[in-house]
């Protein structure tokens, strides 16, 4: 892994078909570095030191997890995961792919993820809630349109984000490590309630050590 001081690198693995400037621009607010990745490649970069795993669709049942994240969760990398790779990051965890779900937006919309925000409930002492400094309710941009029930969340992770619907908005595994995956738009960093990007910030600050 990375070492205090230096500039942790990143590695970046979006949706296939996705542009990942936005992914990239997100962890450079962070202060790392991004390094772009294959989303179908093998393995896990040597010289980074956590992972970002990221896109505005639905990860579904043709789909394999990459190679990448299986590795990651393995070497105990820290993980973001957003959108897709939330529910990529559920799958390798054992966990089902995401349902199709109503009133939650499309990310194709006029306007695209920013025009589409909900309330969530986010559940007080876990990872997220600690990270962000908040708990309750908070609106966010959040436009998809598969996600995740309690029912499909791989076992050994915690819902700690929910929407009024009881769709599942992020999931974290207790513990020492950390693997974290949210739905909404964690990369909109201007989009996003105050405190969010401490996200971002968590991610590149335990890849560094």
């Amino acid at each position: 892994m990375s070492h205090p001081g230096k500039t942790a690198r990143i590695a970046l693995l979006v949706q296939p078909g996705e542009p990942d400037s936005a992914f990239a621009s997100a962890i450079e607010h962070g202060g790392g570095q991004p390094l772009v990745c294959d989303a179908g490649a093998g393995a896990l970069p040597s010289d980074v030191g956590g992972l970002m795993i990221a896109g505005t669709g639905a990860f579904t049942d043709s789909e394999s997890v990459p190679n990448a994240l299986l590795q990651a969760i393995e070497g105990r990398f820290p993980v973001l995961g957003i959108g897709w790779g939330m529910h990529a990051l559920n799958v390798a965890l054992g966990g089902q792919p995401p349902a199709m779900v109503e009133g939650h937006g499309h990310p194709d919309l006029p306007g695209g993820e920013e025009s589409v925000k909900h309330p969530v409930f986010i559940a007080p002492g876990g990872k997220v809630s600690y990270t962000i400094a908040g708990s309750g309710w908070v609106t966010v941009p959040s436009a998809h349109t598969h996600g995740l029930m309690p029912g499909q969340v791989a076992d050994g992770l915690l819902s700690s984000v929910y929407a009024e619907d009881r769709v599942v908005e992020a999931i974290e595994k207790p513990g020492h490590g950390w693997l974290i995956g949210v739905q909404w738009s964690a990369h909109l960093t201007g989009s996003t309630p105050k405190g969010f990007d401490s996200l971002l910030l968590a991610l590149v600050e335990r890849s560094q050590q």
